[in-house]
């Protein structure tokens, strides 16, 4: 597949699916018709820098299927480049299932991803080129993308991120061990050793470093083991439908900065990551770490107040929250 790109600004790499949600938040088992969104952190991210002004391409390979097309075409409406999204013949479109809970219902989430598209995909088939032609390659790695099935695209995200000429960015968050064998542990190691950007969430932390204190601590646990990089925290607190958002980030000269929201009401709290990774790169590209975590923050809070995963909010929505005048967010 050719490449005949420009330079973008953010190429994002990982798989996208389709979400399926019972309407007016009821349980699969009662629920006789379902709403549809398209759903996978990489694309939301890419939508979130494309509607915040960015030039975004989406890396990824879908089914050349209705599905398929209709998770490509949605992308493609929020202006982000797919021309190195891979179309495979007949190829299975992963989904999501989702029932948002109010209180005391938590949400949840079952995925069938078996033999999709993405997955069934050679990594070798794919152009990494276009890591050469962006000023920020971004990897996300959440659930359900880690898996002993992956393997091999994890691995050739960390070859081709280590040739490439941009900085890498990497957004990690695996709130259990579930499924990560040691291969797939040591090639994550290797990943975040490598990248410049390293946005976590404090979950994954405990989960795969063993971490075993507060946000608060969190810098000195970062000075000490991922020296040279930007890296980012993130704790997401509910409280019945109510959440607060907080997050941490530690420069490569060690610099620390803070920032959180609270109050927001969730409507949604699938798509936060994606949209705080958007934010974040937004910033941290158009000024500095901290407006980066002043707008991720933002972005996340602003995407669990709409349904479905995609980020829609806009330049406007952000600065209005990071000036005081929004409501729901504090600072």
């Amino acid at each position: 597949m050719a490449n005949d790109l420009g330079k973008c600004d953010v190429v994002t790499w990982g798989e996208g699916f389709l979400r399926l949600t019972p309407k007016e938040k009821e349980r699969f088992e009662q629920s006789a018709g379902f709403n549809v969104a398209i759903a996978g952190g990489a694309l939301e991210t890419a939508v979130g820098l494309s509607r915040l002004g960015y030039r975004a391409l989406w890396f990824s390979a879908v089914g050349d299927t209705p599905l398929g097309a209709k998770i490509v075409n949605k992308v493609r409406e929020h202006g982000v480049d797919t021309t190195c999204v891979e179309l495979v013949p007949d190829g299975r479109t992963g989904l999501c299932y989702t029932e948002i809970g109010t209180a005391p219902r938590l949400t949840k989430s079952w995925f069938d991803m078996h033999d999709t598209a993405f997955r069934k995909t050679s990594p070798a088939s794919m152009e990494w080129s276009s890591n050469n032609q962006t000023k920020i390659f971004h990897v996300d790695i959440t659930p359900p993308l880690i898996d002993s099935v992956d393997a091999n695209w994890l691995k050739s995200s960390l070859i081709n991120a280590k040739t490439a000429v941009c900085q890498v960015s990497v957004l990690l968050d695996l709130p259990s061990e579930e499924g990560i064998d040691d291969e797939i542990r040591n090639w994550i190691f290797d990943l975040v050793d490598i990248v410049d950007i390293f946005q976590v969430t404090l979950r994954t932390l405990k989960t795969i470093w063993d971490y075993d204190s507060s946000l608060l601590s969190v810098p000195d646990f970062v000075q000490s083991g991922f020296k040279g990089k930007t890296t980012v925290v993130m704790e997401q607190l509910f409280s019945g439908t109510g959440s607060n958002w907080k997050g941490t980030a530690v420069s490569p000269d060690g610099e620390v900065f803070e920032n959180s929201s609270s109050g927001i009401v969730v409507i949604d709290p699938y798509g936060a990551l994606g949209a705080f990774a958007a934010g974040f790169l937004y910033g941290y590209l158009s000024k500095c770490t901290y407006s980066g975590l002043q707008y991720g923050t933002a972005a996340a809070g602003l995407a669990c107040s709409v349904p479905g995963s995609l980020n829609w909010v806009t330049k406007q929505d952000l600065d209005l929250q990071i000036e005081g005048t929004g409501s729901g967010l504090e600072r």
